[in-house]
């Protein structure tokens, strides 16, 4: 049994799972809770139908220190005809072609990730369809709470299917429990690029006054057939000058049976403890002295035993055992509500992640270096490739936190944190030999600290900065931080938002090393990075303008290299070599971006425009100008069924952007001496989307202005567009 066929068995015992679910009230809804803890933290317009509470409470932490960060379950039904676009929602990617192919933004400020937090790049160009840590929902769950969602395309021979099930339940108030599967299947209209990807997660998560804890499983399999592009872009350009006109699955390709692989585990845990008191206050949100509260208490209990008919229905005041007994409190005949809160004092906090990762490329199609085909370079012996990495990453992070609030002197939350990490990497291949050296082992200790303000409602921020040695080498560092002010105005408000971040850093692993049959490098001498980015946006009502700036010193890259050669065809085709390099001037980038919206009735426009320059495209192109818009009519059917019905068009001006690299599976700066520019072509897709009660669904028609010969429909140089295709998609929200 293949590990295919069990992705696809894992993923239909989920989903039985999720649809076997028996009906249950896990909840019970207590009176002498305040007003949250009543609703499990949902809002209070949470209802309650045929006997099943409803009602999901949703949040991401940040994977530091495992704070909780409000979020919204995915159930909007807006833009879901764009869901399963690996271009992305608004087209910011650029991709080889096929679902859940590899890809990369042609955003700069979406680029460059801390090479300190993600060493094993070779998961990075997967990022559609792998979520980090910060990108997870947590859930907290009335009753059982399913969601399944499927989306295809095509046929059987060439078409797209995607499956994601997600399951979330509680046991009590406090743990909640869940686990996400997805799976897809590209097969791939073009020769030789189907991609089959899966992904698992298990979750928890606890939440009281004292402890919190957050914690998840993730296992992880990529699978993607590498084909190199196709042989001659002409195939799709000008096809009246071949003497046959070629279908998709028949256009000669660069690389035959070549696969790209990584496999991946991982287990995550952040909790903290924390120290506190509990404050009280009245239905004005007045605080309320805790000897009053005493008193009112006591004053409730003597009228409760006069009156043993009245009923309460106010929040009971939680009080330390050691304070006061938890009684109702009144006044006469009216209820005075008392609410009471956990202020926490300081808070000792352990993040674990364990990463565990492979990558193998294989190519067995025969060639070396007497008959090399598609590579350039060979640095082992042997007909095939059977290249493999494996890297496996251990980080302890240890935390403690003064809070912000806990008395009126304490402006802003404070935090000391150390982390250690270990890494250990390694190469195998058939053709290695015992003086190969194969292993590396890197240990790093960073020490920091952070200060936030999160409570005000007008402005809110924070700061944090970390250095990071191995002992002997010092000089990394990492500065970043985030601001938000929030001033009201009307019945909105408008909003400023500024972050960014300057780092000193080492270049990752992999820019130093690799080794492999046509790829192998060992750059000990790159030089630190300098690198600072500052983002900057201002939105009110349908208006949003956003400016981006940064500056990188010694930039490292993946570079391409070339070697032209004259086919059995008569026409050109080019051996490929990888490398790394670094710029030798400093690179400056500007990015400045309008979203507009415009709503008339029922008619809405939606629209980004973005302007971008890079002061050396020859190292970091971007395309100067690029935009998204949607045009649609939303109504609705018969007073329930929520309709859109519109298109949508994706556009960037031509650049030689960034080609891929199927022998370390990265995106690497074009040769410039045969380098191929895109763009100049639109993308447009005409939909109708649907909401009815718990269903959301869709029809749509991709690349409805696809025509053979015309334009250059490509998003990575020599990696064709699909031509134009047929998408549907459901999700249904089902409680149990």
């Amino acid at each position: 049994m293949t590990q295919h066929h069990i992705h696809i068995i894992i993923l239909v015992v989920s989903t039985l799972f999720c649809l076997g679910s028996k009906a249950q009230n896990i909840h019970t809804i207590n009176p002498y809770l305040n007003a949250e803890e009543r609703n499990g933290g949902f809002s209070s317009d949470s209802v309650e139908t045929t006997g099943v509470p409803e009602g999901l409470y949703a949040w991401h932490i940040s994977p530091r220190f495992g704070d909780i960060i409000p979020a919204t379950y995915d159930t909007i039904p807006h833009r879901f005809q764009n869901e399963n676009q690996t271009m992305g929602v608004t087209g910011h990617y650029n991709f080889t072609g096929n679902l859940g192919a590899p890809r990369i933004s042609h955003f700069f400020n979406e680029q460059g990730v801390n090479m300190q937090s993600a060493p094993f790049i070779f998961k990075t160009p997967y990022d559609y369809f792998l979520k980090s840590t910060d990108a997870l929902l947590f859930t907290n769950t009335k009753s059982p709470f399913t969601t399944l969602t499927y989306h295809s395309c095509g046929n059987k021979q060439n078409g797209e299917d995607r499956l994601k099930a997600m399951f979330a339940v509680n046991a009590g108030k406090k743990l909640g429990l869940g686990f996400n599967a997805d799976y897809l299947y590209g097969r791939g209209y073009y020769e030789g690029q189907s991609t089959a990807d899966f992904d698992g997660m298990v979750y928890a998560s606890y939440r009281s006054d004292n402890y919190q804890m957050h914690a998840y499983v993730q296992h992880t399999y990529l699978k993607t057939r590498e084909n190199g592009g196709i042989e001659n872009d002409d195939y799709v350009n000008r096809p009246e000058i071949f003497p046959t006109r070629y279908g998709t699955g028949d256009m000669p390709i660069n690389l035959a049976k070549a696969w790209n692989k990584i496999g991946g585990n991982k287990v995550f845990l952040t909790h903290r403890y924390s120290l506190g008191f509990h404050r009280f206050r009245d239905a004005k949100g007045q605080i309320v002295p805790e000897a009053v509260v005493k008193q009112m208490a006591a004053a409730a209990a003597a009228t409760q035993t006069k009156d043993t008919t009245m009923v309460s229905t106010i929040a009971q005041p939680r009080v330390p055992k050691d304070r006061a007994e938890n009684v109702p409190v009144h006044t006469d005949n009216d209820t005075l509500k008392i609410t009471s809160e956990f202020v926490p004092v300081s808070s000792f906090i352990h993040t674990l992640c364990v990463d565990d990762n492979t990558r193998r490329f294989i190519s067995n199609e025969a060639n070396n270096s007497n008959s090399p085909g598609y590579f350039n370079d060979f640095y082992l012996p042997g007909d095939s490739a059977l290249d493999r990495t494996h890297h496996l990453g251990i980080e302890n992070t240890f935390a403690v936190e003064l809070h912000e609030g806990m008395n009126r002197w304490m402006k802003m939350g404070l935090r000391l944190f150390g982390k250690h990490e270990l890494a250990k990497f390694d190469f195998k291949s058939p053709s290695f030999t015992a003086a190969d050296k194969r292993k590396f082992v890197e240990n790093y200790f960073t020490v920091g600290a952070q200060i936030l303000s999160t409570q005000s409602k007008i402005i809110t921020y924070n700061v944090l900065g970390e250095l990071r040695t191995t002992g002997s080498d010092w000089g990394e560092f990492n500065v970043e931080g985030n601001a938000k002010l929030n001033i009201p105005i009307k019945k909105d408000s408008l909003q400023f938002v500024v972050n960014g971040f300057v780092r000193n850093e080492r270049p990752s692993f992999y820019y130093r090393h690799y080794m492999a049959r046509n790829a192998w490098w060992d750059n000990n001498n790159l030089n630190k990075m300098f690198h600072a980015r500052v983002n900057a946006s201002l939105r009110y009502k349908d208006t949003q303008i956003g400016v981006s700036l940064e500056n990188i010193q010694n930039y490292t890259y993946f570079e391409e290299t070339l070697t032209p050669f004259e086919n059995s065809d008569s026409y050109t085709s080019y051996r490929h070599a990888i490398g790394v390099a670094q710029a030798s001037k400093n690179v400056q980038l500007l990015g400045i971006t309008l979203n507009q919206n415009f709503h008339w009735g029922i008619f809405n426009w939606e629209n980004e425009l973005a302007y971008q320059v890079s002061s050396n495209k020859a190292v970091y192109p971007v395309p100067a100008f690029s935009a998204y818009s949607n045009v649609y009519l939303l109504f609705h059917i018969a007073k329930v069924l929520r309709t859109e019905i519109g298109a949508d068009v994706r556009y960037f001006t031509r650049y030689a952007a960034p080609a891929y690299s199927p022998i370390i599976g990265q995106f690497a700066v074009q040769d410039a001496q045969y380098a191929t520019r895109i763009g100049n072509y639109p993308i447009i897709n005409a939909y109708a989307n649907f909401h009815l009660k718990r269903t959301r669904f869709y029809l749509m028609a991709s690349h409805v202005n696809y025509s053979s010969g015309a334009g250059r429909p490509f998003l990575v140089p020599h990696y064709p567009l699909n031509r134009l295709t047929i998408h549907f998609g459901v999700s249904w929200n089902f409680v149990n």
